[in-house]
């Protein structure tokens, strides 16, 4: 159910080894990237592929200081910079700055030199936003609603709001190293903690990469549907055609977060830093009409023969095309509850329709002792039918009143 990293990405940068020149095109930051797993675009619900987070992007924070980062600057570097493209472009290019912490490279002391260092944040799907507040342009009013501004000193932040429109779901992440050290071109080492952000990089060697590890921000609830024909485990065998076809599911799940800050300099390894957590609705999700997959959407009123294929005892998802919700994590017993509405359709050519039709509505509850960042929970629902079975037996005849009668009477 794990579903840990989304995606991960490699920043390099290009100098040459002179140590008195100006920078040239081998000295800029150039991005590349690949997705190792799936992530999902804001506004878009869906799994990105490679290619397709090349449209989507992604944004860049970037702090160069004198000295290690402690987040009391602003982001002087880079802001929200997207980077996409087949060949990850950005703009405006910017260059590794040139002084690093020690060695001699420009014929002046070692005492002399700033260590000037960068500090790299990213997240995605990419949002634009008015630099000066951090709002999101467009629609700000469900998933990523608002970014740290340009002015504001301290840790980069992506404000989240969770919705209940299953198109609108988001897949936040946020990068992190690997623990690979960083060399510099004086050959210094600075140790990278696995699953932190990269802090405090200075100028590499040529062909040196900084890879973005995305983690997921979010948990998510996934649909699957499986069918029990005449046994209490998932499994069997359908007998005459019957159909299982499903019009709705809806779930409700209490207490769950509605909107929390995304602090892109997360504390603890691989873990998300949610800051300002807010709101304990009920959050409703209804999956019906077209977000149901089309194997599984009951057809209305339709013989057997002519709807789809339905629920088998074979597992299948219930959202089409991989969809699903995203929920801001949440410590403790979490419970979810489910209604589904479906039905049962059997043929018959002795009914006036020609079929039987049932409609089943069935609520339960399952729980969650956990809704963690970057885990994928699927509630699977088991669908039992049984046959209508018959039994007859015929009773004996037993012994009733004996009548005498004297024809004629005997004298």
């Amino acid at each position: 159910m794990i579903l840990a990293a989304a995606a991960a990405l490699t920043l390099t940068a290009c100098v040459k080894n002179e140590s008195l020149r100006n920078n040239t095109e081998e000295d800029a930051i150039s991005f590349a990237a690949y997705s190792g797993n799936a992530v999902t675009k804001a506004g878009t619900a869906g799994e990105l592929t490679t290619t397709a987070l090349q449209t989507a992007g992604f944004g860049v924070f970037a702090y160069q200081t004198t000295g290690d980062y402690a987040g009391s600057t602003a982001p002087n570097f880079m802001y929200n910079t997207k980077v996409s493209g087949s060949s990850w472009t950005y703009s405006p290019i910017k260059y590794w700055p040139n002084q690093i912490q020690a060695g001699n490279t420009d014929s002046q002391p070692a005492t002399a030199y700033q260590a000037d260092k960068v500090s790299f944040f990213a997240y995605g799907p990419h949002a634009a936003a008015t630099a000066s507040t951090g709002a999101v342009t467009g629609d700000n009013t469900k998933g990523i609603i608002a970014l740290t501004s340009n002015a504001a000193t301290g840790d980069p932040k992506v404000t989240f709001k969770a919705t209940s429109a299953l198109d609108d779901q988001v897949d936040l992440v946020w990068a992190v190293s690997n623990g690979s050290n960083w060399t510099n071109v004086a050959g210094e080492t600075n140790t990278l903690t696995s699953g932190k952000p990269y802090l405090n990089l200075q100028k590499p060697a040529i062909g040196t990469a900084v890879h973005f590890y995305f983690k997921h921000a979010l948990a998510q609830i996934n649909l699957k549907a499986i069918a029990a024909y005449n046994q209490t485990t998932a499994g069997g065998t359908a007998q005459n055609g019957v159909k299982i076809t499903i019009e709705k599911v809806e779930l409700t799940v209490p207490g769950m977060y509605e909107q929390g800050i995304l602090n892109l300099n997360n504390t603890t390894a691989n873990t998300p830093l949610w800051e300002s957590t807010t709101g304990s609705s009920d959050l409703a999700l209804t999956v019906d009409g077209d977000n149901i997959n089309a194997h599984l959407k009951d057809g209305g009123a339709k013989t057997a023969a002519t709807q789809p294929t339905g629920v088998t005892a074979t597992e299948q998802d219930v959202i089409v095309n991989g969809k699903y919700f995203t929920v801001i994590p949440k410590t403790g017993t979490t419970t979810v509850n489910v209604k589904i509405t479906y039905y049962v359709t059997t043929d018959d050519p002795d009914l006036k329709d020609g079929y039987s039709r049932v409609k089943n509505v069935i609520s339960k509850s399952v729980d969650f002792s956990t809704l963690a960042a970057g885990t994928k929970n699927t509630i699977k629902m088991i669908l039992g039918i049984s046959e209508v079975k018959f039994e007859a037996e015929v009773s004996d005849w037993t012994d009733g009143l004996t009548g005498e009668v004297d024809l004629p009477v005997n004298s």
